[in-house]
């Protein structure tokens, strides 16, 4: 059965809510060796990732999402296209 009204996730908005929810800004994302952090990424999934580098490099915000950053996924280590993270809890 199909939706009569297609809904596109919006990473705009997904951002927004993530803010409003305690997540961080990638400016303030951990760097090499700080640890393992959750990110929400610009399709929606929220993974355990970690940071390559040493410096933080952000690609700017255009018609496809928010500024975001790349990271590593923990479980496939695959690049993650991260627009919000967070300490996972304990």
């Amino acid at each position: 059965m199909k939706h009569t009204i297609i809904r596109k996730r919006d990473p705009n908005q997904m951002l927004q809510e993530a803010l409003e929810d305690g997540w961080e800004t990638i400016d303030t994302m951990p760097l090499r060796g700080e640890g393992v952090f959750l990110v929400l990424t610009v399709s929606g999934l929220v993974r355990l990732a970690h940071n390559r580098n040493s410096v933080r490099r952000a690609r700017r915000a255009d018609a496809y999402g928010p500024k975001r950053s790349s990271v590593i996924a923990e479980e496939s280590g695959n690049y993650l296209a991260a627009i919000a993270w967070k300490w996972p809890d304990k």
